[in-house]
C-alpha cells in the first residue's frame, strides 16, 4: 500500500489536505504485520462520510480500522482532488445553445448542432424552443489563465463604471485583437464568466465575495450557476455522487457510471479520440461487461439514430473486441457477451440499412460495416462461419434466429446408466487351498550333502600352446632385425654438435699451421702435445672468426648511423629550400642543389677510406630514390 493508493481510496469522498503513512523504522515494527497512517480532509463532513463507508473494509487482505486523530493545519490547496470534483472546474462541452447552456438530459435530442439555429416555423416549435432554453443551465467556470482573468476583471471594472458605450468602443477598436476575442464569442467559457461577473458586480456583489445561488439573468432564459468561492473548503458537492457499498456491487455500474456511459454514447462521433475515450471507459469497467454490452446493443437498436452515430458505435464495438485480449482484468468478458448480442445488433443494422433512401448513402453505410467484418476476420475474433452468418444477417439473407447462441439446459452427457455393465463377478479360480500337513511337498526331494558333486570331474591343467596363425603375415608385419638395428638412431644432437665443432677446429688449426714458418712449433701445439684437449673445447684459435665478424658488424652499424644522419640533413636541407629559408643557386634546380649538398656530405664522410665512401654512395642513392618516391 502506497500513498497514491490511499489517495485513490480516500479521495473518492472529498479533496484531501494531507496524507502520511507511518512506515516501520525497525525490524520489530516490520514484523508486527500491521501499519498505520493519517489522512486529513479539507472538510469534516467528507471525513465523516469516508469513516462511515470504509470502516471495517478489507484492503489488500487486511481489515481496516479507522478513528479520529488530532487536528492538522489545512493548506490553501489540497494535495489530491477527486476526478469527479476536478471535472466540475472544467468547461462543459459545446451544446449549440446561447451562452453554451447545457440542456436537460431529457431534452438533448432537441438541441440543434453547434453553429446552427433550429427552424421556428410553427408556434409549437417556438414553445418547444423556449422550454428547452428555460430548462437549460449555464455553468460559469473561472478561467485558469492569469493574463486572461486579469483582462476580464479590468474590462468589468471599466464597463461597470463607464456603461455599455465603453464596451461598444472597445469591441470596435479591438476587433482583430485575439486577447479581446471573449467579447465576440458568446459561447466561450471566458465570455460566460465575463457576463456573469459584470452582472454580479452590478447586483452589489464584491470582487472576492458573491452569491452562489442559481438565478435567471433574463426572463424566461436559462438558469445560471455561479462558481463556488472556494470549492475545496465547501466539501464534495451534493450532486456529485459518492460511491457507497450498495453502488459498488460486483458486476454492476453505479448510477453515475451508467449515466456517464449513456452520455458518452449520445455524444459519440466517428472521431478517433472520442471512440478511444469511450473504449477506455468500457475497459476500465470490465467487471460490468454484461451491463455495458446491453447498453451499447440498446443504443444500436434505435432506428431513429443518425447513421454517423450508428457507425461510431459500431467502431466502438470493434475497438472493445480488439482490446478484449489485453492484460486487463475481466476484459475477455466482452468477447463472450458480444457474441450473444451481435446477431441482434446486425439485425437492427439491417433494418437501418433498408430504411436508407439514398443509394449512395446506403452503399457507404454498407462498405463501412463490411470493413468491420474484414477487420474482425483478420483479428480472428470469432470463427469464420460465425462471421459469415453475421454478414448474411446484415445483408438480409439469413434470419438472426439461426445465428443466435442458445443455452441448452439439458444434460448433454447422456442418460445415466442404471445397471452395472461391468458384468457379474467371477468366482475364485485360484483353486482349492492346500489343507493340512498330509499333502506331500511339491517342490521335490531335498538334496543331501552326501551325494556327489554333480558339476562333474575337475579338468587337468593344460599348458597353453602357441597360437597358430590362420592367415599369412604380410611383409609389413615382419622386419629384419639387422635392418632395424642399422636404421636405429643411436646418436643425440649434442654428439652431432661436437662433431661439427671438431671439424671446424681442425680446419682452423690447419690454416694457422700453414701460415706459420716450417720448423717452428707454436706454443699451442706444444701444449696440445702435453695436454690433449677435446675438439669442442674453446681455444684462442677458435675465437678468431668470431672477432672478425664482430668487428665487421660494428663497422656496418657505424656506417648505417652515419648514413641515417646524412639523409636527415639532406631532407632538412630540401625542406628549407622548398620553404624559402635557404637561398637557391642560379642555374640549378632544387633536385640538383640537393644532390650537390648530398655529394658534399658524402665527401666529408668518405675521408676515412675508399671502401666506406663507395658503400655510402650506393646506400645514399638508394635512400634518395626512396625519398623522391
Amino acid at each position: 500500500m502506497t500513498e497514491k493508493d490511499l489517495c485513490e481510496l480516500f479521495g473518492k469522498y472529498g479533496p484531501l489536505a494531507s496524507i502520511k503513512i507511518m512506515w516501520p523504522r525497525s525490524e520489530d515494527e516490520a514484523q508486527r504485520g500491521r501499519n498505520c497512517g493519517f489522512v486529513a480532509y479539507m472538510t469534516r463532513k467528507d471525513g465523516e462520510r469516508a469513516l462511515e463507508s470504509l470502516q471495517g473494509n478489507d484492503i489488500m487482505d487486511f481489515e481496516m480500522k479507522m478513528g479520529w486523530g488530532k487536528a492538522v493545519p489545512i493548506p490553501p490547496q489540497p494535495v489530491y482532488i477527486p476526478p469527479a470534483m476536478l471535472e466540475m472546474s472544467l468547461p462543459p462541452p459545446p451544446s449549440g445553445l446561447p451562452f453554451n447552456a447545457q440542456p436537460h438530459p431529457r431534452d438533448r435530442h432537441l438541441c440543434p448542432p453547434p453553429g446552427s439555429f433550429p427552424p421556428l416555423n410553427t408556434p409549437e416549435d417556438e414553445q418547444q424552443w423556449e422550454k428547452l432554453l428555460s430548462n437549460a443551465v449555464v455553468k460559469v467556470v473561472i478561467p485558469t489563465e492569469r493574463p486572461l482573468l486579469s483582462l476580464v476583471h479590468r474590462m468589468v471594472e471599466f464597463v461597470a463604471r463607464e456603461g455599455p458605450m465603453f464596451e461598444a468602443m472597445i469591441m470596435n477598436r479591438e476587433l482583430n485583437n485575439p486577447m479581446f476575442r471573449f467579447l465576440f464569442e458568446n459561447q466561450s467559457p471566458a465570455h460566460v464568466y465575463y457576463r456573469w461577473k459584470l452582472f454580479s458586480i452590478l447586483q452589489g456583489d464584491t470582487p472576492n465575495k458573491w452569491r452562489t445561488d442559481e438565478f435567471r439573468m433574463f426572463k424566461g432564459g436559462s438558469i445560471w450557476r455561479p462558481p463556488a468561492m472556494n470549492p475545496y473548503l465547501q466539501g464534495m458537492p451534493e450532486h456529485v455522487e459518492v460511491p457507497d457499498k450498495e453502488s459498488q456491487r460486483k458486476g454492476q455500474l453505479s448510477n453515475s457510471q451508467r449515466d456517464r456511459l449513456e452520455d458518452m454514447l449520445r455524444s459519440l462521433t466517428p472521431d478517433r479520440t472520442k471512440v478511444a475515450d469511450t473504449m477506455i471507459f468500457c475497459l476500465e469497467h470490465a467487471e460490468a461487461a454484461e451491463e455495458v454490452v446491453d447498453c451499447i446493443a440498446e443504443s444500436l437498436s434505435i432506428l431513429q439514430t443518425p447513421l454517423p452515430k450508428k457507425i461510431s458505435r459500431l467502431y466502438l464495438v470493434s475497438d472493445i473486441l480488439h482490446n478484449s485480449s489485453a492484460k486487463i482484468p475481466n476484459a475477455s468478458f466482452y468477447r463472450r457477451n458480444f457474441e450473444t448480442k451481435l446477431p441482434t445488433v446486425f439485425r437492427d443494422l439491417h433494418e437501418a440499412y433498408k430504411s436508407i433512401t439514398g443509394r449512395l448513402r446506403a452503399e457507404q453505410f454498407k462498405q463501412r460495416v463490411m470493413q468491420c467484418f474484414r477487420a474482425w476476420e483478420d483479428w480472428a475474433l470469432y470463427p469464420s462461419m460465425f462471421l459469415i452468418k453475421l454478414q448474411n444477417v446484415f445483408l438480409g439473407l439469413v434470419p438472426s434466429s439461426e445465428v443466435e447462441v442458445t443455452e441448452h439446459e439439458d444434460n448433454l452427457d447422456g442418460i445415466p446408466l442404471d445397471k452395472d455393465i461391468d458384468g457379474a463377478p467371477i468366482d475364485d479360480i485360484d483353486g482349492a487351498p492346500i489343507e493340512g500337513n498330509g499333502v506331500e511337498d511339491l517342490d521335490g526331494i531335498p538334496m543331501t550333502l552326501k551325494e556327489e558333486d554333480i558339476d562333474g570331474a575337475p579338468l587337468d591343467k593344460v599348458e597353453p600352446s602357441k597360437p597358430v596363425a590362420k592367415m599369412m603375415r604380410s611383409k609389413w608385419e615382419e622386419v629384419d632385425p639387422t635392418q632395424l638395428e642399422a636404421q636405429a638412431v643411436t646418436t643425440t644432437k649434442w654428439e652431432e654438435v661436437e662433431k661439427t665443432s671438431q671439424s671446424r677446429w681442425e680446419e682452423t688449426h690447419q690454416a694457422d699451421a700453414s701460415r706459420e714458418p716450417k720448423g717452428v712449433e707454436s706454443d699451442e701445439e706444444a701444449s696440445q702435445d702435453s695436454s690433449p684437449r677435446r675438439p669442442h673445447e674453446v681455444t684462442p684459435h677458435s675465437l678468431v672468426p668470431y672477432r672478425v665478424d664482430k668487428e665487421r658488424e660494428e663497422q656496418r652499424e657505424e656506417r648505417r648511423v652515419k648514413l641515417r644522419e646524412l639523409e636527415m640533413k639532406v631532407v632538412k636541407y630540401q625542406d628549407e629550400l622548398e620553404s624559402g629559408k635557404r637561398s637557391r643557386k642560379s642555374g640549378m634546380t632544387i633536385s640538383d642543389q640537393v644532390q650537390h649538398y648530398r655529394n658534399k656530405l658524402l665527401t666529408k664522410v668518405s675521408a676515412g677510406g675508399s671502401y666506406l665512401a663507395i658503400e655510402l654512395v650506393n646506400d645514399t642513392s638508394a635512400s634518395r630514390e626512396r625519398f623522391e618516391d
